[in-house]
């Protein structure tokens, strides 16, 4: 079995032509641990994009009792870039399963899933972002509203599950207790611990890491021509994989400096069309200001 980068993602798990015994010689020649761990990743690969839920929770499941994404091998076409990876457990679901967590529990959460393993799976899921993204989890446990209709959170889902099957019940309880020590403050800290040298280096944790810094310094975030209202919208929309690409995400939080801005804005059109182009451009606290300038000088 050979695996490379998939397109789609930043992931390695696309099977190539099987007639490629280079590469297959080369992960032969890896050691047992890391050749299971990169199968196991492959088999829960290809659960997911199959969405059988089911399936998903058993391979996710045997996946973390491995700790799979201590060793996980890369096996582009190019023999000097073949490597041994390390990621840290949120790092490895985005970078070589493809998904966001939010996506992913909604997967296992899925059509009529078998409870017993199903609710296994997704307390894991829940531990695992609890220990590497506690804000993240504390997020997507409630409720997101977008436009006009709801975007349900993971307490509500389980709530809803748990009217179905009562096995449900203890994944509320455990995310209630894990969000409940976070919200007390021991587990809320989400500054980085430099000695720790399993932390998300994709560019996705890197991003969340600097959206949770700037919203925890509003200074920081004027300096940067932003508000901290910006920043938590963006946050919010990419960890729900409501905005796809840290590109996206850098625009929705104001911090996508690589294009010129406009000298001026449009003045055609509604007055409340025009109130709101410069609200979104600018931040609230800003527009605020200049309708107040305005007032000044037509009086």
């Amino acid at each position: 079995m050979t695996i490379s980068t998939n397109k789609a993602k930043v992931s390695n798990l696309k099977i190539e032509d099987s007639s490629d015994k280079e590469i297959n010689n080369w992960f032969l020649d890896q050691s047992p641990r890391t050749r299971a761990n990169t199968i196991s990743s492959q088999i829960l690969y290809e659960a997911y994009i199959s969405k059988n839920c089911n399936q998903i929770s058993i391979a996710f499941q045997n996946c973390v009792d491995q700790k799979v994404w201590e060793s996980i091998a890369f096996m582009p076409s190019v023999p000097s870039k073949r490597k041994v990876l390390n990621y840290s457990p949120i790092e490895w679901l985005r970078q070589v399963i493809g998904v966001e967590p939010d996506t992913f529990m909604r997967s296992i959460a899925g059509i009529i899933p078998d409870t017993e393993i199903a609710s296994k799976a997704s307390i894991s899921l829940i531990n695992l972002v609890a220990n590497e993204e506690p804000k993240t989890l504390i997020e997507l446990s409630n409720n997101y509203l977008l436009e006009a209709n709801y975007m349900l959170g993971w307490r509500e889902i389980f709530e809803k599950l748990q009217s179905f099957d009562k096995g449900w019940e203890k994944v509320s309880l455990n995310l209630d207790e894990v969000t409940s020590y976070i919200n007390s403050g021991k587990g809320a800290n989400n500054k980085i611990n430099k000695t720790n040298k399993n932390i998300s280096s994709d560019n996705v944790s890197i991003f969340i890491r600097k959206l949770n810094y700037l919203i925890d310094n509003p200074e920081k975030c004027k300096l940067k021509g932003t508000t901290t209202e910006k920043v938590k919208f963006a946050l919010n929309r990419l960890i729900r994989g409501i905005t796809s690409t840290v590109g996206e995400a850098k625009k929705e939080a104001g911090l996508d400096k690589t294009k010129k801005v406009n000298c001026g804005y449009s003045i055609t059109g509604k007055p409340k069309n025009v109130a709101l182009r410069i609200v979104r451009r600018l931040g609230r606290e800003p527009a605020q200001k200049i309708a107040k300038a305005i007032m000044e000088v037509t009086k």
